[in-house]
This record gives structure tokens, C-alpha cells and sequence, in this order.
């Protein structure tokens, strides 16, 4: 048995009409679209407290063959799922189906989808594919307060429910909306739980409302991304900051979501942290960075001791850095330099964040 549990998010980018500007930004940044992040619980078991993308574990259901009914009945064939899948062979481990089930480029959609409904009460579908007023951005599907809130609670207590619910409102899930963006796999040390995510990107013409699913989140944020990187208060797990960090490099939407059609293609890989700890706090680095392991262990527990040099110093050792650096002093810092990524990404932004607050220790960061 796999040693981490296999889950899908969504980052949701919705365009906007107001104009903001962070003087903390490079070129004072001004960006037309928001993010959706949403808090989770102070007693969830992974990370609490922390802002995250709405998504979640996959269900079997997801790859439930039964699914090739209701998209036939809106007259896709097999061949209209071709082009989820990238033009590459290489692909990591959670795009690989089993036996009877449909091919993950389709029910890793699905599980982002399904989940992003259930935490925040977006329903990214379609009821019509004649509906192509916004081509190549995703669209959801309203429904009444008082439904949803039923809705909700159905897909939450079973997942199986939400095959109902596309019955129910006579819509599908807009798979071809969602940009295969990253995938990462939580570090070995962290040994209570670990998931493996793949993360999609999806792009809306208007910012909807999003409702938190109570059970799991306890509040949801729109807003843009200079806010979810400097904005004091605001915790973000390393994957989370680290492709919000990527993101706030586009002031606009329609190139960040030219950006996510045109590397999707491609693919994604691994990121797999792997922590250093050094004398003055630890470093997780990344795929490319100059300490990166050559033979990495998904399962083993791999930390490499430094703990006679800072992280300072780790860094003019290094030259290629892709990595995120924890000082013990409460410093968080995003630090990447001379790094070009294999998959068609951009390297993030530097970031670096002081937190006033001991960090809560439950979310191991």
C-alpha cells in the first residue's frame, strides 16, 4: 500500500474589475483577478489554520466508468478527452489508472471539481457544450442558497452524490476548463499524513461567491495574489505559497491563463521537498536545486544535516537554488536563483515573511 494519499486541487483565478497595487510587489503589480483560498479548521489533522486551495482525497467514484454515460448524454465520445493529456510519456506515479477505472487526466478533474463544490460551493460545469461564450475558461453552474447548502452536505457525507448532482442540474464536469499546473508530494518526515496533489489551474470570467462547507473550512478568501504572499495573518503551506508565488508574476489573466493552456501541454513532475537542517533552521529543497539528492526515496525518511553552516551560508554553496528556507527566528523566505524548470514553468517570485505569532506546531511547517 502507498505510504500517502492521492488528491486533486483547483486554483480558482476569477477576473475582476477593481485595480490594486502592493508596494511590496516588484513594479508595484496590478492585478485584474483574485484567488480563491480557504481556511481550514484550527483542528484539522493536516495543516490547520492554513490557507489552502479548495480540493481533496480521491474517491473511487471519480473513476467510475458510469461517468462515460453522462458525458455521452451531452455527445462527447471517447476520443473528446484526448487532449487532456499531455504530449509527453513521463508521467508521475498519480496519473497512472488501474483496471476498470477512467484515465486519471480525466477523474483527477473530476476529484478537484467534486471537492472544490463541496468545500466552497463552486460547481465548475457546463449544462450546454454549445455554451462557448468564454472559450477556454471555466464557468459554474449557480444554484439557490437553499439547495446548495443540501448539495453540499450530500457530496460531503458521499462522494458518489455528486454524479447525482450533475444529474440533477443536467450538467457535466468542465473538465477542459482545468490546466494540469503541479504536482507534490508531502516530504517523508512528515510521516502522519501524506498526500500526493496534483493541482489544476482554472480560469473564470467573474468572481462567484463561494460558500465554505462548514465541517471542513471556516472561512474563504478572494483576493489577489501580492495579498495571499505579504498580507500578515495569512498562512500559507509550502506548495500553496510556492505556486501563489509563481502566479503573482501575471498582472493579468488572460496571460496567466494563455500561460496555463500552453504549459499544460507539456505536463508536469514531481516536487518532492526534501529537508536540510542547518544551524539556524532548515531549508526544503526542491527538484533542480543544486542539493537536490540525485536518488530520492518517495517512502524513506531522507534529511540531509547541515547543522554546521546557516542557511545563509547553504545558500553561497549552492549554485542553482530552488528551495524554501525556514529560519528559526519565525522568517519563512521563498528563494530561488538560476533556476530553469524542465516542465515549461516560471520560478517564483522571492518571497519572504515575517510571522509575529509562533507558528502553530500541528501544521509542521
Amino acid at each position: 500500500m502507498k505510504v500517502w494519499r492521492e488528491s486533486a486541487s483547483l486554483i480558482l483565478a476569477a477576473r475582476h474589475t477593481q485595480k490594486y497595487i502592493n508596494s511590496s510587489l516588484p513594479s508595484n503589480f496590478q492585478y485584474n483577478y483574485n484567488l480563491l483560498c480557504l481556511k481550514r479548521h484550527q483542528n484539522s489533522k493536516f495543516m490547520p489554520n492554513t490557507y489552502v486551495f479548495p480540493g481533496g482525497v480521491v474517491d473511487p467514484s471519480d473513476a467510475d466508468l458510469k461517468w462515460h454515460d453522462l458525458f455521452s448524454a451531452f455527445g462527447f465520445d471517447v476520443n473528446s478527452f484526448t487532449s487532456l493529456k499531455p504530449t509527453t510519456s513521463m508521467r508521475p506515479s498519480i496519473f497512472k489508472s488501474g483496471p476498470n477505472e477512467l484515465p486519471r487526466e480525466i477523474s483527477l478533474r473530476i476529484t478537484a471539481i467534486r471537492e472544490t463544490f463541496e468545500e466552497c460551493g463552486v460547481l465548475i460545469c457546463k449544462q450546454s457544450r454549445e455554451d462557448n461564450a468564454y472559450p477556454d475558461w471555466a464557468q459554474h453552474v449557480k444554484i439557490s442558497e437553499n439547495e446548495l447548502d443540501n448539495w453540499q452536505t450530500k457530496v460531503h457525507n458521499d462522494a458518489t452524490e455528486f454524479y447525482s448532482l450533475c444529474e440533477n442540474f443536467h450538467c457535466y464536469p468542465d473538465l477542459w476548463a482545468l490546466y494540469e499546473w503541479s504536482n507534490w508530494l508531502t516530504p517523508t518526515y512528515y510521516t502522519r499524513r501524506r498526500y500526493d496533489t496534483v493541482f489544476y489551474l482554472a480560469c473564470l470570467p467573474s468572481v462567484p461567491n463561494a460558500v465554505p462547507e462548514a465541517t471542513e473550512m471556516v472561512d474563504s478568501k478572494w483576493d489577489v495574489p501580492g495579498s495571499f504572499l505579504f498580507s500578515s495573518g495569512i498562512l500559507l503551506p509550502p506548495p500553496q505559497q510556492y505556486e501563489i508565488a509563481r502566479i503573482a508574476k501575471f498582472e493579468s489573466i488572460d496571460n496567466l491563463l494563455d500561460f496555463a493552456i500552453d504549459r499544460s501541454k507539456i505536463g508536469v513532475l514531481l516536487n518532492l521537498p526534501v529537508k536540510v537542517e542547518l544551524q539556524d533552521g532548515k531549508v526544503h529543497v526542491l527538484p533542480g536545486d543544486s542539493m537536490y539528492p540525485k536518488d530520492v526515496s518517495l517512502i524513506d525518511e531522507q534529511i540531509i544535516n547541515k547543522s554546521d553552516i546557516t542557511i545563509r551560508e547553504f545558500r553561497e554553496i549552492s549554485p542553482t537554488k530552488n528551495r524554501m528556507e525556514f529560519f528559526n527566528l519565525q522568517v519563512k523566505e521563498l528563494f530561488v536563483q538560476n533556476f530553469d524548470s524542465t516542465d515549461g514553468h516560471l520560478a517564483p517570485l522571492q518571497v519572504k515573511n515575517v510571522y509575529i505569532t509562533s507558528l502553530n506546531k500541528k501544521s509542521n511547517l
